[in-house]
């Protein structure tokens, strides 16, 4: 009888995990392809063009770009890398801008669903 309860909740638990391994699987397999999908959404309605306002080096001091939400010391960092150091530089992006942006930070999507430049422009 004991036998038989321990089959049994090994069963359960080899079920448990088995179910658990296949949830686990689809989710990463659905988030990465829309992941891509939107990605090559906003790759054929958006022509990626560099932003006209990125500087060598910055107008007096740096911005702090934190302030817009979304951004965090790292990708400061890399906006800083790019040329971007302003926030009136954020605020003066178009569609294109923001595109040719999420390029280089390898975030496809990111600037214009945060709204980076909508925040930069209440911000200045």
């Amino acid at each position: 009888m004991i036998w038989l309860a321990a089959e049994i909740w090994a069963l359960l638990l080899l079920a448990f995990a088995t179910g658990a391994m296949l949830g686990v699987w689809a989710a990463t397999a659905r988030g990465a392809k829309s992941r891509a999908s939107e990605a090559e959404t906003l790759g054929a309605s958006i022509k990626a063009a560099e932003p006209a306002i990125l500087l060598d080096a910055p107008d007096g001091p740096n911005d702090d770009l934190t302030q817009i939400i979304g951004i965090d010391p790292a990708t400061e960092q890399k906006l800083n890398a790019l040329g971007v150091f302003h926030l009136r530089q954020i605020a003066a992006w178009d569609k294109g801008a923001a595109r040719w942006i999420e390029i280089r930070l390898n975030e496809p999507g990111r600037v214009v669903r945060e709204r980076w430049a909508e925040q930069a422009a209440s911000i200045c």
